[in-house]
């Protein structure tokens, strides 16, 4: 199980310049300045298959290709806020770093020991600006985590969340992470290691942040596998005085056959997954739903597959079976979005939202586009161009 969930990851993006015009050299025109470059695409390219980081001033026109830009990089990113990158090196140190110019500049590496880390099987959530909280599920036993300073990139001691150890021949999966307040929200599974299956229901540990401490535990049956998926996409946001989750258990990570693609949720200071509340998303026979990028006002942005269209693991990356839609968590509605049927790409943070507007990085068999859409006005255009790019893993904007 732990192998097939390895095989997946992915990523995308790019820049321009200017050109001289010869004249004497009193009356030479100065060249324009170039424009500042706030948008950062991670990319998969070439064969064999390497990371770039594109930098642009423009995602919502144009062209950006990968020939003779972007600058590549061998470091796992984790997270980017800001102009910062986070991620693990290949001697497994911790690094922060800047992409500009073609050129990636480490800013500090420090050594990583206090928790096991793997791409497939750790994940993290942002406190706050400052403060970047990195989760290991230690080999399905624990859960354990470690806060890190991004200013000084001190990282402090490993703590383990207080929960009891699985039953024999079963480990825990890690579905989603949240802060509200003071606490930290766990979302969680117990999986039967001889099936690959989750035991049917969904566990959340609510805890004091930094401590760890007065850890309370609690389960809810009406979400009944929730997807490893989520550890390497969004799928939880803050909202109105609520924890939103989705529920997202995909076939060929947990066999799925009909659990609840649902959204569920916490009210903010509470400790139990709100009885009152579950909102649905899909055709358990016909679709499966992945990934929820918050816009604000209770609404985001979700990707729906066609289910009947998958097999086995590979049709993930291999059809155009994915949708895009805006569910408002408040009214319980969802609207599909104009925009052609695309590669799922589930592992990947490639929607960037910011206030009223979403860009959206799809690969449709009109080639792969940035879409941008207008929240306020509902109006979907066609934005920049990819080229040269096999998938898309993140979408950031450095201020």
């Amino acid at each position: 199980m732990l192998n097939a969930i390895k095989k997946q990851r992915v990523l995308l993006m790019a820049a321009a310049l200017l050109g001289l015009v010869s004249c004497s050299k009193d009356d030479a025109p100065q060249p324009e300045p170039e424009a500042e470059k706030n948008y950062g695409v991670v990319v998969s390219a070439g064969t064999p298959a390497a990371t770039y980081i594109l930098n642009t001033s423009d995602l919502n026109q144009g062209a950006l290709t990968t020939a003779n830009n972007g600058a590549e990089t061998n470091i796992g990113i984790i997270t980017q806020r800001g102009t910062f990158f986070y991620g693990i090196n290949d001697a497994g140190n911790l690094v922060k770093f800047t992409s500009s110019n073609k050129v990636n500049t480490i800013v500090k590496e420090v050594p990583f020991k206090q928790i096991s880390w793997a791409s497939y099987a750790s994940f993290f959530a942002w406190k706050d600006d400052k403060t970047l909280v990195l989760f290991s599920m230690n080999d399905g036993l624990r859960f354990d985590f470690v806060s890190v300073n991004v200013e000084t990139m001190a990282v402090g001691e490993r703590k383990s969340i207080n929960i009891p150890a699985p039953a024999a021949d079963h480990y825990y999966w890690g579905n989603s992470v949240a802060f509200a307040g003071d606490k930290l929200y766990l979302s969680f599974n117990l999986t039967n290691a001889t099936t690959s299956l989750p035991v049917g229901k969904t566990y959340l540990a609510t805890m004091n942040f930094p401590d760890a401490d007065n850890v309370t535990l609690t389960e809810d049956t009406r979400f009944n596998q929730p997807a490893h998926y989520n550890l390497s996409g969004p799928a939880t946001f803050v909202d109105n005085g609520y924890v939103y989750f989705l529920n997202s258990p995909l076939i060929w990570i947990a066999g799925e056959t009909g659990g609840s693609f649902s959204i569920y949720r916490v009210k903010t200071g509470e400790t139990a997954i709100d009885k009152t509340y579950e909102f649905e998303l899909t055709d358990r026979t016909k679709e499966e739903a992945s990934n929820m990028f918050y816009l604000g006002n209770g609404k985001a942005i979700i990707k729906i597959f066609d289910k009947t269209q998958i097999a086995t693991w590979q049709d993930y990356s291999g059809k155009y079976i994915a949708s895009y839609y805006v569910v408002d968590v408040v009214n319980k509605t969802k609207t599909k979005l104009n925009i052609p049927a695309a590669i799922p790409s589930p592992y990947a943070f490639d929607i960037l939202t910011d206030g009223n507007t979403a860009q959206i990085a799809a690969l449709t068999q009109e080639g792969y586009f940035i879409y941008v859409y207008n929240a306020a006005t509902g109006v979907i255009t066609k934005g920049a161009k990819l080229e040269g790019a096999s998938t898309v893993s993140r979408l950031a904007k450095y201020n």
